[in-house]
């Protein structure tokens, strides 16, 4: 969930679709829990496992395929990267097949990212900002 500044909070979720159908959606809440809008935030990615919010508002959406990278979606609309997702450094020049985000914001000037993948051998990569 992530709170918007008018006092409302959007409702984030993955979609775990192969093929480029899966992305990040969003349902929109006012302040008064009043549903107000429900739209695509990131799309044309494929099978968006798990996510987490970063210490900037922004979730972070991983993708579970082979070359899989893991996205950062501005949910907030006044936000000037609100349309337009970008990929992370989290994910690497090759990728990989990203189960989930976690964030140690303990130190607020160098949080400590963790990827994990979905492997039975998988990694847990560890990644300092």
């Amino acid at each position: 969930i992530a709170q918007l500044p008018d006092g409302g909070y959007a409702y984030l979720s993955n979609a775990e679709k192969s093929s480029g159908n899966g992305g990040v959606y969003g349902l929109y809440f006012n302040k008064d829990g009043e549903i107000i809008d429900y739209k695509a935030l990131l799309t044309g990615t494929s099978r968006n496992c798990g996510g987490g919010m970063s210490p900037w508002n922004t979730w972070i959406s991983c993708e579970e395929v082979g070359s899989g990278q893991c996205w950062q979606v501005e949910p907030d609309p006044n936000k000037p990267n609100h349309n337009s997702p970008k990929p992370t450094l989290l994910g690497g020049p090759s990728g990989g097949a990203y189960e989930t985000v976690a964030v140690d914001n303990t130190n607020e000037n160098k949080p400590i990212f963790f990827t994990t993948e979905d492997k039975s051998n998988g990694e847990l990569r560890r990644f300092e900002a």
